[in-house]
């Protein structure tokens, strides 16, 4: 119970950011939210599975990195698929909005692997890049204040965080190419987005 009360309370302290960090990948407020949303319910789902070796508010960013990631390469399988046969609806589909009530071995041993990728990739950084990037997304400091930390201009941390945000995204859409070829995870259903794009939620970064 404890666990709970704090990942809930880390969850709506942080929401707001985590949704930045996903909109930042994805650049759709709904799709970002999204991230956000299925991300939640999967560590809800998975906290059992929390081992404390680090902080749970950066347990939980790696968590919707990925979801996030995930959402991107779903999106990108979409445009390449074919149309839906005419007649299907998105009614067939709402019956897999939301993961699992319980936990699913399979999917918290993906998730858990999934993780470890993030975790492999940051790590083989450049080191100015990894620090704007842990600093931004695991310890939560504003643009302003990572900058004035370590005593460079707001423009050049900008830089860093946006080289080291594409560094994450291209090589793990390179991992999840090379594991799942051009298949998409079967169990990933996100919730139905509207289109539209707004770049006023990236701002909350700064």
């Amino acid at each position: 119970m404890q666990e709970l009360r704090a990942f809930e309370e880390m969850f709506l302290t942080s929401r707001k950011r985590l949704i930045a960090m996903a909109y930042a990948i994805l650049h759709n407020k709904e799709d970002a939210e999204d991230a956000v949303h299925n991300a939640g319910i999967s560590a809800f789902n998975n906290l059992c599975t929390f081992e404390g070796r680090s902080a749970l508010k950066t347990w939980f960013t790696r968590i919707v990195l990925n979801s996030a990631l995930m959402i991107r390469r779903k999106r990108k399988s979409n445009r390449d698929a074919p149309l839906p046969e005419t007649g299907e609806t998105d009614a067939s589909a709402s019956t897999e909005e939301f993961p699992a009530s319980q936990p699913n071995p399979e999917m918290a041993s993906a998730e858990k692997e999934a993780l470890e990728r993030i975790d492999a990739v940051v790590a083989k950084m450049r080191p100015t890049l990894r620090q704007a990037f842990t600093m931004t997304y695991y310890d939560e400091r504003s643009i302003h204040e990572a900058s004035a930390l370590l005593g460079i201009s707001r423009g050049t941390f900008k830089s860093r965080l946006f080289r080291a945000r594409e560094y994450v995204v291209r090589r793990m859409s390179r991992s999840a190419a090379a594991r799942y070829g051009r298949r998409t995870p079967s169990n990933f259903r996100p919730r139905k987005s509207r289109t539209g794009e707004i770049s006023s939620v990236e701002a909350t970064l700064s």
